[in-house]
């Protein structure tokens, strides 16, 4: 699929409605930007794996107690 889109003064693209529908793109959806060496940019939804990754942080340390612990808060704010 290849569809032109425009950046606005502000540097914004808007990503088209069929597009956002497929890739299930939502709202505060997070995204990866990497600008490849051949000046290519691309765009990749992390939002199913991010939740995956929550998922499993959320099993492997359920019963972690060290609630003061600097692992504990990063997992944690990673995790939300």
């Amino acid at each position: 699929m290849e569809i032109v889109v425009a950046v606005d003064d502000r540097g914004r693209v808007l990503i088209p409605r069929e597009v956002r529908r497929r890739l299930g793109i939502r709202g505060k959806s997070r995204m990866l930007l990497r600008v490849r060496g051949d000046g290519v940019i691309e765009l990749i939804p992390l939002d199913k794996l991010f939740r995956e990754v929550s998922e499993i942080f959320e099993r492997r340390f359920r019963d972690w107690r060290e609630e003061g612990h600097e692992a504990t808060r990063l997992l944690k704010s990673l995790v939300k």
